[in-house]
């Protein structure tokens, strides 16, 4: 028996490895897109392509605000038990972001012109311009498809349907990829081919996740009649931060493609179009551990347990520093090759800048994925001003003055090195605006988190420990008791709260731990005020003890009687399944 976050890593590990494989899986596509046009295609073609990065990264903005919106606020609902509230936030995002997206296609086919002359292929560029207008138009047809899969992505991962995440992402990218290959090779096609390949797996995708909500066990459902505009106004605002990281991004790559035009020309701009599309790869990194800390953050979060908060901050860390250190010195070692995938001459002035701009690059890795995690956990907390002033600053505020400094001294090696260096004025920030915070200079983690001090119960009044035997959850059951009793809880509920531990646990060990897998139980003893609160989490099968508790067979009057004694003696008996976690909330 120990009080290590095993659970909580274990769950971490399960939820990092779904969104980084869907996440790259599903970019691959994309990173197909830039170099088979680079390889096969010619050089107007890279060059158009790269003029609609900015257009191809702006689509996704307003699914982004709805996706993150509905994230956090469908894990606070599922933490707190709530979750016919979760498929109403869930079924108003859906509704919105697919409206929006129908209104920017549309918006696409009627002023592609007007549109191309915005991202900067205007006429004098010819044949550049004829190109970028044709992807235009057959990518849009893709937005909405897009939506839907931003949106019902992380739902996959609320409502343990991981593996057709997974599925999905591998559709996106193997319809992108063949599709890429069949305009190549088979129809001889240009760019228009690839926009129609694009759209093709798109729909492919969202048909696969549409799927998982005819599942008669699907806890999500897409019910439009219960959506209610009555949560658009927070689900905007939480997540309006990343939609202004995206943003500002989007604003980052128009003002790097201008610049490198500006300091070296078209092998400049070709070399910037490949470095970025390559790093489209590389940030599902930071993304995904980011996207793991808020989504289990903001179930934490409502649970009101700090160590389990910090706990999980600890994880992320440790597991952001051993992939990003490692894919970086990868990379660096493997940059010639990377930029073989975009520019087949080794002896041209467009390839040297590549392989530059990959191994100076690649330092800005390590530090964002570190801002990422700390970004995202305080978008999950709440704290949604600070974090889009932060967003702001690392696409603009720090990009724009440390490009207009180093550029003319090093010409396009100071837009490499943009990336870095802003990745680590970001990490600046977060000390500057922490210490302030603390009104001291301080390296603790915690204090990072700026949780409040009354966030949780005092030490004193709460007991956490993992169990693995039904040995350790007899102690348990004894010592809940005791700790109850010590801190003038009555005796009548300090021994109820041994039972209900020894009753709900123990049945958790006999039936969820014959699998023959390893499993935990995490348990944890509450004293709020005059109220005892025992929540358990566990990660066997899903196991509803509510549904049982209600359950009364007259030929069997004694069936699961420890279940429903329980249920009657507790003021509050709830139970919800998320994330491939049963969790058991018990008030008495």
């Amino acid at each position: 028996m120990n009080n290590q976050p095993h659970l909580l890593e274990r769950l971490f590990k399960d939820t990092l490895v779904i969104f980084l494989l869907s996440m790259i899986v599903s970019i691959v596509g994309s990173i197909t897109d830039g170099a088979i046009t680079g390889s096969f295609l010619g050089t107007e073609s890279i060059a158009a392509f790269g003029m609609t990065m900015p257009y191809q990264k702006s689509v996704w903005i307003f699914p982004l605000v709805m996706m993150v919106g509905m994230q956090v606020l469908c894990s606070k609902s599922l933490g707190g038990g709530d979750l016919q509230k979760a498929n109403e936030i869930f079924s108003l995002a859906v509704t919105v972001a697919l409206a929006v997206a129908v209104l920017v296609m549309c918006g696409t086919l009627l002023f592609t012109n007007q549109l191309a002359d915005l991202l900067g292929a205007t006429e004098d560029l010819g044949e550049i311009r004829t190109l970028a207008i044709d992807f235009l138009q057959a990518y849009a047809f893709a937005v909405p498809a897009m939506s839907l899969i931003s949106l019902l992505t992380p739902i996959m991962q609320l409502d343990s349907d991981r593996q057709r995440a997974v599925v999905s992402a591998a559709v996106l990218s193997g319809t992108a990829i063949i599709g890429d290959l069949l305009v190549v090779f088979v129809f001889g096609g240009g760019l228009w081919g690839i926009g129609v390949a694009t759209t093709v797996s798109s729909w492919l995708t969202a048909g696969v996740l549409i799927q998982h909500f005819f599942k008669p066990e699907a806890s999500f459902k897409f019910l439009p009649k219960v959506a209610s505009l009555k949560y658009l106004k927070d689900t905007v605002l939480i997540g309006l931060p990343a939609s202004l990281g995206l943003g500002s991004a989007v604003l980052r790559v128009g003002f790097f493609t201008r610049m490198a035009v500006a300091v070296a020309g078209g092998s400049g701009v070709a070399a910037y179009a490949a470095v970025e599309n390559f790093l489209g790869l590389l940030t599902t990194i930071p993304k995904a551990l980011g996207s793991s800390t808020q989504m289990i953050g903001g179930i934490l979060i409502n649970e009101h347990d700090r160590q389990s908060v910090l706990n999980l901050i600890k994880i992320a860390l440790k597991y952001a520093f051993i992939i990003t250190l490692t894919v970086a010195v990868g990379v660096f070692l493997a940059a010639p090759l990377i930029a073989d995938l975009y520019v087949k001459d080794g002896n041209t002035q467009a390839y040297q800048m590549t392989v530059e701009g990959i191994r100076l690059c690649i330092a800005f890795l390590p530090i964002a994925t570190v801002t990422a995690i700390f970004q995202y956990f305080h978008q999950a907390y709440g704290r949604y001003k600070m974090v889009s002033c932060f967003a702001i600053l690392e696409n603009i505020g720090f990009v724009v003055p440390i490009v207009l400094l180093l550029t003319p001294q090093i010409g396009i090696s100071g837009i490499w090195l943009t990336f870095p260096l802003s990745s680590a004025a970001y990490l600046l920030t977060i000390f500057l605006v922490t210490c302030r915070h603390c009104g001291r200079i301080t390296f603790r983690l915690d204090d990072y988190l700026m949780l409040p001090k009354d966030f949780d119960v005092p030490e004193d009044r709460q007991l956490s420990i993992t169990v693995t035997s039904m040995d350790e959850v007899i102690d348990l059951s004894e010592r809940a008791q005791a700790f109850c009793m010590a801190r003038g809880i009555d005796e009548r509920r300090s021994k109820l709260s041994g039972l209900c531990i020894e009753e709900m646990a123990g049945n958790i060990v006999d039936y969820g731990f014959d699998d023959g897998k390893k499993h935990f139980v995490d348990i944890r003893v509450l004293i709020r005020g005059e109220q005892v609160i025992l929540r358990l989490r566990d990660d066997c099968r899903p196991f509803n003890p509510k549904k049982w508790a209600e359950l009364y067979n007259p030929e069997d009057p004694f069936s699961h009687i420890g279940i429903r004694i329980v249920h009657k003696m507790s003021t509050e008996f709830d139970y919800i399944n998320v994330l491939k976690l049963n969790n058991l909330t018990i008030k008495l």
